[in-house]
């Protein structure tokens, strides 16, 4: 039972770092968004979050693989 909850810890765990990856997001593309921003500045800021994207959904397919493996 106890690997059972520190599964389901590990995934909320998981599932929060991601909420705050995507508040993270959220705000890069509000900024990339804002006509007031330099061209340059939106241009690395859409890389840095296009790049942050990828990689946190390779994450979410490793934690879900991941959860379906063990049920």
């Amino acid at each position: 039972m106890t690997g059972v909850l520190q599964t389901n810890t590990g995934v909320v765990d998981d599932l929060r770092d991601a909420q705050d990856i995507l508040v993270l997001l959220a705000m890069s593309l509000a900024l990339i968004a804002s006509p007031s921003t330099h061209i340059l500045v939106a241009r690395v800021t859409a890389v840095f979050a296009q790049h942050t994207a990828m990689a946190w959904a390779d994450l979410l397919g490793d934690v879900i693989a991941e959860q379906e493996a063990s049920q």
